[in-house]
């Protein structure tokens, strides 16, 4: 199953994210971050894009290239209030980009919404 990837900017909302979401379940997950000068703009969280999130809720992360043919996989690997929401402590998904996104700008987008 691949996930689709976006990067997101909500100056209404004061944060910025990338999200996934699985079109099939239209289940989702969000890695996000508030705008700068917003309270929590020196941490990132984690949520369903339904749940509240969980702040510092990713220890690690790490791209895998495409096997077989298949798209490139994205791992997270959880902090234990990640691990409850999510009920597991790696969260792993082939991902691809929506359309005008690449994997390669998504992926530095994670990085800089982690450092």
């Amino acid at each position: 199953m691949t996930i689709i990837g976006s990067y997101e900017h909500h100056p209404d909302l004061g944060l910025e994210a990338v999200v996934f979401l699985d079109p099939e379940s239209e289940a989702c997950v969000q890695l996000q971050r508030d705008l700068p000068g917003g309270p929590r703009a020196d941490q990132h969280a984690l949520s369903t894009g339904a749940s509240a999130p969980v702040v510092g809720g990713v220890l690690q992360w790490r791209r895998l290239p495409a096997v077989d043919g298949g798209a490139e996989r994205f791992e997270f690997a959880l902090n234990r209030r990640a691990t409850a929401l999510f009920a597991d402590e790696v969260i792993s998904f082939e991902v691809v980009a929506v359309d005008g996104q690449s994997v390669d700008e998504l992926a530095a987008h994670i990085e800089r919404l982690l450092s």
